[in-house]
């Protein structure tokens, strides 16, 4: 195994950071090729890397044989993982969020254009994610001469109307 430090130890009081320290494992876990390894040595490095916490939380999982599910098996404890601290997606919610996002006074197109994106990955939109980004800049951006000039553009696309905006 090629020799990269792995990530520091997961902070357990912040679950939302789950996702980033996730995707950092991952890359750790490519570039070092422990994907190649055993099941038990992926798990045990993951656990490890994690902190003394994850021993804790590793012991409430349960393993169903039935559903073929293994305490070895990488993908199985990471799915148990992703459902300890991932929480359940209220999708209406993180909708209503997104549709009500509006540019605030001082932010920047980009930014807002950004924050948009983050808050549609919560949505659940599946094929009209973009079509959605677009229509909240075109009602959200503060500026409404370029708000009415983007209504005026037809079959506008994000990538125009982000193009347009910043």
């Amino acid at each position: 195994m090629a020799k990269f430090p792995p990530p520091e130890n997961f902070d357990f009081s912040r679950p939302d950071q789950w996702p980033e320290w996730r995707q950092r494992f991952h890359r750790f876990r490519i570039a070092t090729k422990l994907n190649k390894e055993p099941g038990e040595v992926q798990v045990c490095t993951l656990l490890y890397s994690l902190g003394k916490e994850a021993e804790h939380v590793f012991k409430t999982f349960t393993f169903r044989e039935e559903d073929e599910e293994n305490e070895d098996d990488y993908d199985t404890v990471m799915a148990k993982l992703d459902g300890y601290f991932v929480p359940k997606v209220n999708t209406i919610h993180e909708r209503a969020r997104f549709h009500q996002r509006s540019q605030k006074h001082g932010e920047t197109s980009e930014e807002y254009i950004r924050s948009l994106y983050e808050l549609a990955d919560t949505c659940a939109f599946a094929d009209v994610k973009n079509e959605n980004i677009s229509d909240r800049l075109v009602i959200g951006i503060l500026d409404k001469e370029l708000s009415e000039k983007l209504q005026l553009v037809p079959d506008l696309t994000l990538d125009k109307a982000v193009e347009l905006a910043v």
